[in-house]
């Protein structure tokens, strides 16, 4: 077995690499692609052409499409995502400066839709039949159906203005104003992911509560909440946790409506802003960086599970 998972491993690490270059690769195409001229975006509309063409040159943007393609490599392997075309600053900067934001949201949005999802699939597979199990899978289909924004909308006008619990957007500037900001945008963000993590854990833990071991169980006198806790939810985690490492990466995309709807300076926000104003460096820095969370996402569901199923790991 040990060869198989070294073999695995080595496969794995490969295609991220690949996944990770090719990822660079349409980035760096798009940015080429992109209308405008780097030098006068930055020196703005008047500014003399020689002037543009010397900053262009220190760019580096007048060299050949492959030296400037490789030159972009290598910047970006050394941590270098190029200036803002906006503010003149480092990329890296900016992005590490809207980064604490997003963190939040992504880990307060997927803690909640985890133990929504777990709470609500349990309740639906041990009433499966009943009204329980019917309004569980009502609220799925209605928040599969009801957009992101339009969430983050009633929450506002139906928990934060009528009770002034929680503010209406902002990220505040201490802890506590953080986990107050963050509030409704994580429930926003779990309300939106929840429902298929529902669906998928409530069918799997239904084939796992109809196998042969558990009704060998019941048949002992287990009572059915301890069939569910024991036996069918650890056989139907693996498929849940695949389903929630994709889900994380919808979080990704999820954070740039949330975070414009409540007005938090996260990625997301940035991300809008800077296509509002061709920040291309911006773009593509943001960009990539959301490719390799999602690769990341990807790949801590395959440990995880590889954890729960030691089977997984094989593979």
């Amino acid at each position: 077995m040990e060869p198989l998972m070294v073999l695995g491993a080595v496969r794995r690490l490969a295609s991220v690499v690949i996944l990770l270059f090719g990822v660079l690769t349409v980035v760096f195409i798009l940015g080429q692609r992109a209308p405008g001229d780097p030098g006068r975006q930055l020196l703005g509309l008047n500014a003399p052409q020689d002037a543009v063409d010397a900053l262009n040159h220190k760019l580096g943007v007048d060299r050949s499409l492959w030296t400037q393609f490789w030159s972009y490599i290598g910047d970006v392997l050394h941590g270098d995502l190029g200036r803002s075309y906006n503010s003149s600053e480092p990329v890296n900067g900016l992005i590490w400066d809207r980064f604490g934001a997003t963190a939040w949201l992504l880990v307060a949005g997927l803690a909640l839709s985890v133990v929504l999802s777990l709470t609500l699939a349990t309740l639906a597979a041990r009433y499966r039949g009943t009204w329980i199990d019917t309004a569980i899978r009502l609220f799925t289909v209605t928040s599969i159906a009801v957009p992101t924004f339009w969430s983050g909308l009633l929450l506002v006008l139906l928990v934060a203005l009528p009770t002034g619990w929680f503010p209406v957007g902002g990220f505040g500037t201490t802890t506590a104003d953080h986990f107050r900001s963050i509030v409704l945008p994580a429930v926003t963000l779990a309300i939106a992911t929840a429902p298929i993590q529902v669906r998928v854990l409530r069918a799997n833990l239904l084939e796992s509560l109809g196998s042969g071991y558990v009704e060998a169980a019941a048949s002992r006198g287990v009572r059915r909440r301890r069939l569910l806790t024991r036996h069918a939810l650890p056989n139907a985690a693996v498929p849940a946790i695949a389903v929630v490492s994709i889900q994380a990466g919808y979080l990704l995309f999820g954070a740039v409506i949330v975070e414009n709807t409540f007005r938090l300076p996260g990625l997301g926000s940035g991300l809008v802003t800077a296509i509002s104003q061709r920040d291309y460096p911006m773009i593509n820095g943001i960009t990539l960086l959301f490719a390799v969370l999602v690769i990341s996402f990807s790949l801590i569901g395959d440990a995880l599970s590889a954890l729960v199923d030691p089977r997984v790991r094989v593979s």
